[in-house]
This record gives structure tokens, sequence and C-alpha cells, in this order.
């Protein structure tokens, strides 16, 4: 009895033991080891594999992860992405950007050089100028995606335009918002009255400086 006995928690402990570590292999690995192991002669043979360690699987995913390619990298020649990007060019170069500037110029006391967008981009809106951010971005990544050094000089126009006008503001502040500046100032004190989108007073403002400084980043 004593002898069966021993071979009866043997044979559990055995199973138990495979039970527990092929639970710890990833489902991957485990298909990997339950396959016949090939001789040299390409004959199988039964025992299984042995699980690989954990540090090689990490290996395995981390030379495995994908990672974005940079646009410039990339050139679309044909097919639907193609015609996308076509119409999208021909709509980012029919806009004015004098006409998104407008509003910045205005605010810090120069004269706009064309008059400004009407809709949500419009003078006294909630959300006025957050236009020439979105379309310095548009512009940057199009340069990226197409090479088209039409792009680069939109890019580089409005990206000096905004540094005239933080030259004329003086203190590096750029913004069309109306109330903007006010807004921050108190907000600089302290002074926070907010509900859902407002701030201050105004409805959206870190929204709008976003755009800007998304456009900055981007060009």
């Amino acid at each position: 009895m004593d002898s069966a006995r021993r071979d009866f928690l043997k044979a559990s402990a055995t199973t138990t033991a495979a039970l527990t570590l092929g639970s710890l292999v990833p489902d991957s690995a485990t298909a990997a080891t339950t396959e016949p192991a090939a001789t040299a002669t390409g004959a199988t043979i039964g025992s299984a594999a042995p699980p690989r360690d954990t540090a090689a699987l990490a290996h395995e995913r981390a030379i495995t992860k994908a990672h974005p390619v940079p646009l410039g990298r990339v050139r679309l020649t044909g097919g639907p992405l193609k015609h996308a990007q076509d119409l999208t060019r021909e709509y980012l170069l029919a806009l004015d950007p004098d006409r998104m500037l407008a509003y910045y110029r205005e605010r810090a006391g120069l004269a706009p050089k064309a008059k400004g967008y009407t809709g949500w981009d419009g003078n006294g809106r909630n959300l006025t100028g957050h236009i020439a951010g979105h379309h310095l971005s548009g512009v940057s990544l199009m340069y990226q995606a197409t090479g088209d050094a039409r792009f680069k000089e939109r890019a580089d126009y409005i990206v000096r335009e905004l540094a005239e006008v933080q030259k004329k503001s003086g203190d590096g502040y750029v913004g069309a918002l109306d109330g903007l500046r006010e807004a921050f100032a108190r907000l600089s004190k302290g002074e926070i009255k907010s509900g859902s989108f407002d701030l201050n007073g105004l409805w959206s403002p870190w929204y709008t400086l976003h755009k800007t400084y998304a456009g900055l980043r981007d060009a």
C-alpha cells in the first residue's frame, strides 16, 4: 500500500507541475512547444521542446513592434488615398492665410491684410483664430507628405506673421480671441471661474491656444 501511495503521489506531483508550467507559457509559445521536435535526419521524436524563457519572448515582441513611418518617407502614387490627398491639397491652397490672421493682427494693433473669415472663426465668436492653427498644421503635414514647396512657403509665411504679432504685442503674446489676454491675466492671479467649456467668461480659450501651439509644433 505504501509503495502504491508513493507512486500515486509522485505521478500526481508530476502532472500538477506540468499543468502549472503550461499555464505560465503564452498561447503562442505553448503551441510551439507541443510540436514534435525535428531531428537532423528529418524524423521526429515524441518529447516536447522546452518552453522558451520570459526574456526571450519579451525580446521577440519588442523586435516585432510596429512604428510609425515619417510622412517624408512615403509618397502616394494612385488610388483613393491619392485622390483624397489631391482634394485636400487643392482645398488648403485655396484658403487665404491673411484672412485667418486678420484678427491676430487686429488684437495686436496691426492693420489686417485681408478681411477675416466669418462663422466660427469670425470676430467676436467663441473660437476666433483657431483656423489659423489648424491650417498651419495642415500645410506643414502636407509638405512632408508631398514635398510640394508651396506648402512650406505657406507655413513659413504664417510663422513670420505670428512672429510679427508677437513683436508688436511686446511680450510674446499672440491671440485672435477677443478677451483672451484678459482672461489669462486673471488666471495667472489665481482667479478661476469655470463651468463646462467656460473659463473666465470665455467658451474654450485653451482650445484656441492649443491649435496655435499644435500648428507651430507641426511647422
